[in-house]
């Protein structure tokens, strides 16, 4: 049970981490999906047609380490990448997207859909844990490039440079120090599920992870405080999280409210492109509240109080220290010492 802030954030982190991995009726839908494909490109090739080779790769939030489960009545996210062996000249992205479609689009116990950036595989199978594959699209033998629909559904995909396994070296990466590395990520974490909640219902009126992700890599500076004489580290993940929120704020125009934030690689799209300027308003005013919040727990000493503030915040998922452990706490001063904070 958890005494001190630090530890209640360490809880919370494994409540609310996703460990796909750990889910075997998961993992088996997604091989089967990638078994049906194999029997469709055989079946291409005995008819007659070309020889069709990919290879599957994960991509996303749990392939980064940095996903969340999803909130009760919500379906689970799992993102594939499939590579194929051909050159983008060899055959349309609309084509290449088509094969997949087809090859998956055959029972009544899921809905396949083609969307813009991925085609879509929606389990919703009677009894069964919901969830949802995006199968991302690539020819990959001459660079990678993803079969997307420019902007409009009505478009034609095309082939569009793009760098998913660059970005998750760079993600991976990004801190060499195994704490800084994870509390990285926790943070990362955190600001997911919290704007799963905040922003709950909402299609294109809150920042997605890969939004959240992309401003971490540029913004996030870790809080761990390293005793080199013991060889110990006590990591804050209260102050590191205040602080990101207030290095997301700064992002914003102070005039036009308007933020931008690019992926760090090809194509460099602008991730926060289908907000509105009114929801983009309503995104900075709402994390000035979150900082605030934080900012009080923060200055709270009790870890008791601190921790309902926090609670309050990223739900029922994070950990209130019991009051009878306000006690034990209570002489140390809860700003200043790092294991508290």
């Amino acid at each position: 049970m958890a005494k001190t802030i630090q530890q209640a954030f360490r809880d919370f982190h494994s409540n609310v981490k996703l460990y796909i991995e750990d889910n075997q009726a998961l993992m088996d839908k997604r091989d089967m999906f990638i078994e049906e494909l194999k029997t469709y490109f055989a079946k291409m090739k005995a008819d007659g047609g070309p020889d069709i080779k990919f290879t599957r790769n994960n991509q996303g939030s749990y392939d980064l380490g940095t996903g969340v489960k999803p909130l009760e009545g919500e379906d689970y996210d799992i993102d594939i990448m499939l590579l194929f062996d051909i050159e983008r000249d060899d055959y349309t992205a609309k084509e290449v997207k088509n094969w997949v479609y087809d090859a998956l689009n055959k029972t009544t116990a899921r809905t396949v859909e083609i969307l813009k950036p991925c085609v879509r595989v929606q389990y919703h199978k009677a009894g069964e844990i919901s969830f949802h594959v995006d199968l991302a699209v690539y020819a990959a033998k001459d660079g990678i490039y993803l079969s997307k629909k420019p902007k409009y559904k009505t478009d034609d995909e095309v082939w569009e440079a793009s760098e998913p396994k660059r970005l998750k070296e760079l993600i991976k990466s990004k801190f060499t120090d195994d704490e800084e590395r994870h509390q990285f990520k926790r943070t990362i974490a955190y600001m997911k599920r919290w704007k799963d909640l905040k922003f709950k219902g909402t299609k294109n009126g809150k920042p997605t992870g890969i939004a959240i992700t992309a401003l971490a890599y540029k913004k996030f500076i870790p809080v761990v405080n390293k005793d080199f004489l013991n060889d110990t580290y006590k990591p804050n993940d209260l102050k590191a999280i205040r602080n990101f929120v207030s290095s997301f704020i700064s992002e914003f125009n102070a005039y036009t409210n308007d933020i931008q934030v690019t992926l760090p690689v090809a194509p460099f799209n602008d991730l926060f492109s289908k907000m509105t300027t009114e929801q983009k308003k309503n995104l900075k005013s709402t994390l000035e509240s979150l900082l605030d919040s934080l900012d009080e727990a923060l200055a709270e000493i009790d870890p008791h109080k601190a921790s309902k503030i926090l609670k309050k915040i990223f739900g029922s998922d994070f950990p209130e220290i019991p009051m009878e452990q306000t006690a034990e706490n209570k002489a140390r001063a809860f700003v200043s010492s790092p294991d508290q904070a």
